[in-house]
């Protein structure tokens, strides 16, 4: 099952006066990497959210956004009575103690916890987490729905593309066996008009070590036998029950070399144009295997 690297997922939760909402987005990577904007209390939480995510990522640069909203009717800052209350009975004991007169209440409104400004602090965090966590799973799986669907077309292209190298390893397969005669005709005529003037003419076994030399050079047997190979085995990892986007890399990078070699080695026009089309076939391969996990 191909998974594209490429995804988005998202999840919203109300839980009392809090809204939860988790955005998940994806693309290709090398490795794991893992960019989280959260509220300042879920610095501790990283570890986990990252282990969290791993459980169904394994390579991708993932960016993951946590929003923690108070509803409309509390979403103003409000004053903390309780802690307000608080300073002012231990400020009216020290004033009384010092005999000096007690502040107006207004000058204890900027000391720490006396306004609730809506932001989340690391306790709240951690009552919350189940909730962030159960969002952020369910913003994993509506991804890897979307990566599922994605890896599905791609798989469908790359089965066209295979498609094509095959049919033009047939032709190289074809034509294969004609290069050394052409060439034998080629040399035996090109000889003996050079030699007309001579009246002299090349003897068989003088051609035939010739042409013996020229085979060696340009045998692609072995070429055509690895690059079949290799087309049987993408093909496999290309419907493997997991991703394999790192074997699928190495194999196009395996395809591309054998092509190359073929092309090189081989000195006949219609070869050439064949190893030209399967090399476009394995780059079209490479730049979709690039988003493959």
């Amino acid at each position: 099952m191909l998974l594209s690297m490429t995804g988005f997922g998202e999840a919203r939760e109300q839980a009392g006066d809090v809204v939860c909402r988790v955005e998940l987005r994806s693309v290709n990577n090398r490795h794991f990497k893992l960019s989280l904007r959260s509220p300042d209390g879920f610095a501790h939480l990283e570890n986990d959210i990252e282990r969290l995510l791993r459980e169904t990522i394994s390579r991708g640069s993932v960016s993951l956004a946590i929003r923690l909203e108070r509803s409309a009717n509390t979403n103003s800052p409000q004053i903390n009575q309780t802690v307000l209350s608080s300073y002012w009975k231990q400020l009216q004991a020290v004033s009384q103690l010092l005999g000096t007169e007690t502040p107006a209440i207004g000058a204890l409104l900027t000391l720490p916890a006396v306004i609730d400004d809506g932001r989340f602090d690391t306790e709240t965090v951690q009552q919350l987490w189940p909730i962030v966590e159960r969002n952020i799973r369910e913003s994993a799986m509506r991804m890897g729905e979307f990566r599922q669907r994605e890896g599905v077309a791609m798989a469908t292209e790359m089965h066209v593309q295979c498609k094509a190298i095959t049919a033009q390893v047939d032709r190289i397969a074809d034509f294969s066996p004609q290069v050394i005669v052409e060439y034998r005709e080629k040399l035996l005529q090109r000889v003996n008009d050079l030699m007309k003037d001579l009246d002299s003419r090349m003897g068989p076994s003088d051609v035939l070590r010739e042409v013996a030399l020229f085979a060696d050079r340009c045998d692609i047997t072995e070429e055509i036998t690895r690059l079949r190979s290799h087309l049987s085995q993408f093909l496999k990892l290309l419907d493997d029950t997991t991703s394999q986007g790192r074997k699928l890399d190495f194999m196009c990078q395996e395809l591309f070399r054998e092509v190359n070699t073929i092309g090189s080695k081989a000195n006949h026009v219609e070869i050439s144009h064949a190893a030209v089309e399967a090399k476009v076939a394995v780059e079209r391969m490479r730049e979709i295997v690039q988003n493959v996990e």
